[in-house]
């Protein structure tokens, strides 16, 4: 195999990898024996979120080899939108998911698809790693005016943290086998890396920042340019 292929595989394997997580989940789920209401609720949800952060995976993989088209949009509809997507995986998984936005925020120069997925991406991974505490956990969405002609979109969280060494960890992640155990959800990175690219192709990077006494990761976006000079 040479090191273009290799290197092709080794994107494709955190979606391989997150597919068989999923698909084995609905499958322990839809058993005869776990067949009830609750079960076919689980199943409904966790195939929502599978075809969802496929769509932006395969659209991060995409952008990744043309041109994203940048307009006006909205910063904080993106960040509701998301949270209303997520809203039902939340509450399944025992997560209080909340929103952080300024007031009359400005239109920004983004790619709306882009900015959904990113958000998206990071808080989902958030979400579904497997946590050792019994804590109710909370996670905020959040879009903010931070500087000048910037706004910053991300997650924060006072219980959980997305770390530096786990953005790149996802980015190195290679089709290794393991095991997967029925009833348990587990976290193979997809949401950070699709994140991570899509801010990329937005000319931005996953950067830390606190908020607030709370830890985040998020990323800078500009104000519209028409905006800028009113």
């Amino acid at each position: 195999m040479s090191n273009t292929e290799t290197d092709k595989f080794r994107q494709l394997s955190p979606l391989l990898l997150d597919l068989q997580a999923r698909f084995l989940q609905i499958r322990t789920l839809a058993e005869p024996d776990n067949v009830d209401k609750e079960a076919l609720l689980n199943i409904q949800l966790l195939s929502q979120h599978a075809l969802m952060t496929l769509d932006y995976a395969l659209f991060a993989a995409n952008v990744l080899q043309t041109k994203m088209p940048l307009t006006s949009i909205s910063a904080a509809a993106a960040a509701r939108e998301v949270a209303d997507n997520l809203d039902q995986l939340a509450k399944s998984y025992d997560v209080e998911l909340g929103l952080d936005i300024t007031p009359k925020m400005e239109l920004i120069f983004a790619n709306e698809a882009a900015v959904k997925g990113a958000l998206y991406g990071l808080a989902s991974s958030l979400m579904t790693v497997r946590q050792t505490t019994d804590k109710k956990l909370r996670i905020v969405i959040a879009a903010q005016e931070t500087l000048p002609n910037i706004q910053r979109l991300g997650i924060y969280s006072p219980d959980i943290m997305i770390k530096p060494s786990a953005i790149k960890l996802a980015r190195l992640l290679s089709g290794c086998a393991r095991t997967i155990a029925p009833n348990e959800i587990h976290h193979s990175g997809l949401g950070l890396l699709v994140s991570d690219q899509l801010v990329q192709a937005l000319g931005s990077k996953l950067m830390r920042f606190v908020h607030r006494g709370q830890k985040g990761v998020g990323f800078y976006v500009p104000m519209s340019a028409q905006l800028s000079f009113l």
